[in-house]
């Protein structure tokens, strides 16, 4: 038994490194095109990091209740939801190019936002308009990035592409939690003040991306009539596709915005504690997102990403009942591992099983339906938190919409191919 359990790590690693090496080779050799959406993603990371992990500790130490950051945050993601449903379908007709560059420049305004005093409603405005960026920009970037790189590399690039945008997550998040707290502590500044600190660095960071993204080329199409090209068996797979994104975002919106408040009065972790949790499993997943290309050629795409968002359940559920801070750092970052490692993956795979045409598209609408049910479930955990971040109930309800979702995944994806490039090319000739 040991000797198979030492066998099975031993093969683990080596995969691990031919994986890592394999994604890094593609770095090596790829254009310039490439490198700099590559680069461009470590400073969306960046602002990506703070929105997620930093602005609900920020809403807190302003004083917001549960109940007003839950309404705060969901009126924002569906002010996300309703760009998203014309984002990437005027990315697939005007240019990923320009949609992603009015998407970053949406969420650098935003940013400046935060900077406002104490306001409901303007913390409200802020965070729909970095909603609405993120909102633009991801289709946007993901189809970009759909163009440059052959199918059968796809992977690593989108691999690449994660793992600079999770460095840039990984050091956003951990200063971002800890150099508030520190400030306070060391030279007696108001938290809240911190923060807004913190916020202006991101905001600076936030146009960085775009001088990048100026720079990038993009095929010339014909602009074509705004009407959507999507065949009978094409509107099925993206309504299973939108149907296990639902569940996914409707069982996220109950924990994980919420985890560094539970982290910090419910668990009793301190901010540098929180930043620390934070950072070990961004740390973590970047390193996983460079060797995971190679784990997908040995099972294939689907059973992969299926597989590891179950597994992931397990960890999810024990990080209430843990007995204490170690426990949930390693729960907390094994989970984040598990659910969030195939993401390249899962993304190389969706732009595979469309035409290029719609690409943009599809993924914005797959957003859509994650986005809608996050967003309520937001709003709704403000109310089932009730300021009392020791409940387990949360978690128990992200572990089962989760399990659902990948469920229905494996089932209908298992049959599907990739390459429809191909095999529409092959069609035609």
């Amino acid at each position: 038994m040991t000797e198979k359990l030492s066998n099975g790590f031993g093969r683990i690693a080596r995969v691990s490194g031919d994986g890592a090496r394999e994604t890094a080779n593609y770095y090596a050799g790829s254009g310039k095109d490439e490198r700099r959406l590559v680069k461009a993603s470590f400073f969306t990371g960046v602002t990506g990091g703070v929105l997620w992990y930093v602005l609900i500790l920020y809403w807190a130490a302003l004083g917001f209740s549960s109940e007003e950051i839950g309404i705060m945050g969901g009126t924002g993601q569906a002010i996300g939801i309703i760009t998203y449903l014309f984002g990437g379908f005027l990315a697939d007709k005007l240019g990923r190019k320009r949609l992603f560059l009015v998407g970053l420049v949406s969420t650098a305004l935003g940013l400046t936002m935060f900077l406002a005093e104490k306001n409901f409603a303007i913390f409200i405005f802020a965070y729909g308009l970095t909603s609405m960026g993120g909102s633009l920009s991801w289709p946007s970037l993901y189809a970009l990035m759909a163009d440059k790189a052959a199918p059968s590399e796809m992977k690593f690039f989108f691999a690449v592409q994660g793992f600079s945008n999770q460095i840039g997550t990984t050091i956003a998040t951990f200063f971002g939690i800890f150099a508030p707290t520190f400030l306070r502590d060391r030279y007696n500044i108001e938290l809240s003040d911190g923060y807004g600190l913190v916020f202006l660095l991101t905001a600076l960071c936030a146009v960085v991306p775009i001088f990048y993204v100026l720079r990038v080329s993009e095929r010339r199409t014909k602009v074509e009539k705004l009407s959507l090209h999507f065949t009978k068996k094409l509107k099925k797979t993206l309504l299973v596709y939108c149907l296990q994104n639902a569940l996914i975002g409707g069982g996220a919106g109950f924990v994980i915005p919420w985890l560094p408040i539970i982290f910090n009065e419910g668990m009793g972790a301190t901010e540098t504690q929180v930043a620390m949790i934070i950072t070990l499993s961004n740390s973590v997943l970047a390193v996983g997102w460079l060797a995971i290309p190679k784990f997908a050629e040995l099972r294939g795409s689907v059973a992969l990403i299926a597989g590891s968002q179950i597994v992931s359940c397990v960890p999810l559920v024990l990080i209430p009942y843990s007995p204490g801070l170690i426990f949930v750092a390693l729960l907390y970052t094994a989970r984040q591992f598990l659910m969030l490692v195939p993401s390249p993956v899962l993304n190389a795979y969706l732009v595979n099983i469309v035409s290029g045409r719609i690409r943009a598209s599809f993924l914005a609408l797959g957003q859509v339906a994650w986005q809608l049910p996050f967003s309520a479930s937001y709003a709704a955990a403000g109310y089932l938190w009730a300021n009392n971040y020791s409940k387990v109930s949360p978690f128990l309800i992200a572990a089962a919409f989760y399990i659902a979702a990948s469920v229905i995944f494996w089932a209908y994806f298992k049959d599907i191919k990739e390459n429809v490039e191909r095999e529409e090319q092959a069609e035609n000739s």
